[in-house]
């Protein structure tokens, strides 16, 4: 049934649910890529595989979006700051500042377009091929 549902959603919106591990497998060309709650899983190197492996997919006209919840430049408390110790003491992983992503996206072929923070506080960074 959840297959159907799948099915008779993508159709009018050209969405394709693709499985595979972006570690081992060649990813699909596609107008937009996104990663949500992804990078924040996983150390540098790995982040920077799973980029790579993005951008060597991706069209010249293609976007990435990445949707993480940002640590603020600001002194002071804050969740992301929180959540950073977890990613990294559970995972290994960890929340990075923008401009850590700006430079995790200069190192795998792409640039920062354009942020945007949610009321949440989520951010959605948008990336573009450089």
């Amino acid at each position: 049934a959840r297959e159907a549902m799948i099915d008779t959603l993508h159709e009018p919106y050209r969405l394709s649910l693709v499985p595979g591990d972006f570690f081992r497998d060649a990813l699909p060309s596609c107008d937009l890529y996104l990663l949500m709650d992804i990078l924040h899983d996983w150390p540098d190197a790995e982040c920077e595989s799973i980029l790579k492996a993005v951008r060597k997919a991706a069209p010249s006209g293609a976007k990435l979006l990445v949707i993480e919840l940002v640590v603020p430049d600001d002194p002071g408390p804050a969740w992301a700051k929180t959540l950073d110790i977890h990613m990294l003491t559970l995972l290994g992983g960890r929340q990075r500042r923008t401009s850590e992503y700006v430079a995790l996206f200069e190192r795998t072929g792409f640039k920062l377009g354009r942020q945007l923070v949610s009321p949440a506080g989520t951010s959605i960074l948008e990336a573009l091929p450089a």
